[in-house]
């Protein structure tokens, strides 16, 4: 906060794998420790801990736990925890191509990793959902799938990195142990570039 943060964004602890109990005493620790919205991060794949809705939901009672960002790839959580938590706890996707589905189930908004490389696209795919136009909002998740898949065809990080040096945003480098992408991979990206009207062939 004292740097011009407006909120955090924490992810569930990983490698020692804690129980429920132990995710509520981290985040409680956070909580109690921090001047401006929490943001949990729940990212099974990642941190090998799956937080459980009944577990957000005590965590939801703190009043710097604001919300969480969810990429579980499950987009039924998102129905589960509004009827455990209510509406106004905010519920954002951190998986690009479930955003449609996540925000059907009443998410609102997404945490994207290729709005790095598509601002634009993905900004009017979100606008799309929020006003209740899903039939718009397909038609984007069409153009943006190709590039969404990807992007994370190998980690996400790179992919986007490879997407932001095609539009001379940055060089394509990335830290050990990253290794830049395959050359299928970059053509794939160039590809869903050109598909999703990002670059031209």
């Amino acid at each position: 906060k004292a740097v011009g943060a407006d909120a955090g964004l924490v992810v569930t602890p990983y490698y020692n794998k804690p129980t429920q109990r132990g995710l509520i005493a981290h985040f409680t620790a956070v909580n109690d420790c921090a001047n401006l919205p929490i943001i949990i991060y729940n990212i099974p794949s990642r941190s090998v801990v799956d937080m459980s809705v009944e577990t957000m939901a005590e965590l939801a009672k703190l009043p710097n736990i604001a919300g969480v960002k969810d990429s579980t790839g499950d987009a039924v959580r998102v129905s589960d925890t509004r009827a455990a938590i209510g509406g106004d706890f905010c519920l954002m996707s951190g998986e690009d191509p479930m955003a449609l589905g996540h925000a059907a189930h009443g998410g609102h908004g997404c945490i994207s990793v290729t709005a790095n490389v598509a601002p634009r696209q993905v900004a009017e795919f979100q606008n799309a959902l929020m006003a209740g136009d899903f039939a718009t909002a397909l038609e984007w998740q069409d153009r943006l799938l190709p590039l969404h898949r990807a992007v994370f065809a190998e980690p996400g990080l790179v992919g986007a990195k490879y997407g932001l040096s095609l539009l001379g945003r940055c060089s394509d480098e990335v830290r050990s142990p990253l290794t830049g992408l395959l050359p299928e991979t970059k053509q794939m990206m160039k590809d869903a570039m050109i598909h999703a009207g990002i670059i031209n062939a």
